[in-house]
């Protein structure tokens, strides 16, 4: 297993700056920038048409995802984010008149839009009520009606960090005859998933937060159920393709979940996530989700005793994830103060989002409640 300072060698931002905002972008480490220049080099003049030496990579990389999630690679497969892997669903499933789809009220647009669109089959949202984005197996039960067909929920929410029992809720979901969909991209890199053994029918994600990964690249899992519902979109390489006779056209799909693959990858940003993958498996994913959980802990620990208000959990409630969010009158002021002094954190919904990873130093996380305390002092003496 990697030690902490073999880890933070990966991420040379580290040596100048405190980036707490991998909520909104994760960043690149140098095994992730190696493999991107070694893949542009490549296509730069040594192996112009390099499909087929690059072919290997790109099911490694499959491979490597279905082992973070707890499934096998025939159930996984690319799109370009998170919000394309929600739509494949949204507009790959049987819908009737009448049907429902049940949906937090504090979810992410991504995980909302894609099922409002729906609204001209017929089909009408359910939002599902919360506490600070904060959701309860009673709550959805209780939104949940005899038509609704579908639950889609985030793992992680995207502002209050509160991380979803998948299992308990799968659960729910089978006694409803209901399918059930993650959006799992405020989770997976930060938390440990195993998808087959939570019962998660379908799970779309980005790799750019979290995972570590390029913007516009993201995969799904579909599960067997799934898949038997789901219709997939026609490209070229959702089905067997002949080189040899291109023009004989015959509509096939794959029998796995590469039946949803439409055309030509991002094979940059795919090599690039191949890269982060491994090294975060070599960290050890379990020993990663322990040190973002303490890093969590530690921080909203210090934050909450300079008196900031939580959003999402109780005073002195350790975080679910790597999430900690706070109200503040001043919240863009507050993270305007702290960028000056190169600490990144974010603003959403007028709340102060820090978002920290399992590489940083409970050193660092004093650095942040001084500068903290430093504003919050000034503004109280003005």
């Amino acid at each position: 297993m990697m030690t902490l300072e073999a880890l933070r060698a990966e991420y040379p931002h580290a040596v100048d700056q405190i980036y707490l905002n991998h909520a909104a972008t994760g960043v690149l480490s140098r095994r992730a920038v190696d493999a991107i220049d070694r893949y542009v080099r490549e296509r730069h003049g040594l192996n112009i048409e390099n499909y087929y030496t690059f072919a290997p990579v790109i099911e490694q990389t499959l491979t490597q995802i279905a082992s973070l999630i707890g499934t096998d690679a025939s159930r996984v497969e690319f799109v370009s984010n998170t919000s394309a892997g929600l739509s494949i669903l949204a507009e790959g499933l049987p819908w009737r008149e009448g049907d429902r789809v049940a949906v937090p009220g504090c979810e992410f647009p991504a995980n909302v839009y894609p099922f409002l669109n729906l609204k001209d089959k017929g089909v009408e949202v359910d939002f599902i009520p919360h506490n600070e984005g904060r959701i309860t197996l009673e709550d959805i039960e209780r939104t949940l009606t005899e038509r609704t067909r579908l639950l889609s929920i985030s793992w992680v929410q995207f502002l209050s960090g509160f991380a979803t029992d998948l299992k308990a809720v799968s659960e729910l979901c089978r006694r409803h005859n209901v399918l059930l969909s993650v959006d799992a991209i405020q989770g997976l890199g930060a938390l440990t998933l195993d998808v087959e053994g939570a019962g998660v029918d379908f799970m779309s994600s980005g790799g750019h937060k979290w995972l570590m990964g390029m913007q516009g690249l993201g995969f799904i899992y579909v599960s067997p159920r799934a898949q038997e519902l789901i219709r997939p979109v026609a490209g070229w390489m959702h089905g067997p393709v002949d080189w040899e006779r291109l023009s004989d056209y015959d509509l096939r799909f794959h029998d796995s979940a590469r039946r949803y693959r439409l055309g030509t990858l991002n094979s940059v940003g795919i090599a690039a996530l191949n890269a982060t993958l491994a090294l975060y498996l070599d960290a050890d994913p379990a020993w990663c989700e322990r040190r973002l959980l303490g890093t969590a802990a530690l921080l909203a620990e210090r934050l909450d005793e300079l008196g900031l208000e939580p959003y999402g959990r109780d005073r002195g409630q350790a975080p679910l994830s790597g999430i900690v969010t706070y109200r503040h009158p001043e919240a863009d002021g507050m993270a305007r103060y702290l960028s000056e002094r190169r600490i990144a954190v974010s603003v959403r919904n007028g709340l102060l989002r820090f978002a920290p990873s399992y590489y940083h130093t409970d050193e660092e996380i004093a650095v942040v409640a001084e500068v903290v305390a430093e504003f919050l002092e000034r503004r109280s003496g003005s």
